[in-house]
């Protein structure tokens, strides 16, 4: 069987791109150390973590949130057919 050589371009090519995608992954985990509260004091594979734990309670937030917004509404239209 007869061996293929790599040119040296491919190597370069290669390098290029691991190179680019580490800098892109570095990029990103710069932004989440930025977005998420504490995300600097820890290292990235415990930032992706806590990102998720953000992420779970900003969505209970936004459930509250919601919930508290449908009450007053339904409390404004209530005092509002209801005159005193």
């Amino acid at each position: 069987m007869e061996e293929r050589r790599r040119s040296p371009c491919q190597g370069r090519r290669r390098r290029r791109r691991r190179a680019a995608e580490t800098a892109l992954m570095d990029r990103k985990v710069r932004e989440l150390r930025r977005l998420v509260p504490g995300g600097n004091a820890v290292p990235a594979d415990r930032l992706l973590l806590r990102t998720t734990d953000y992420i779970v309670r900003l969505r209970a937030r936004i459930e509250l949130l919601r919930a508290l917004s449908d009450l007053v509404a339904v409390t404004n239209h209530m005092a509002v057919a209801m005159p005193a």
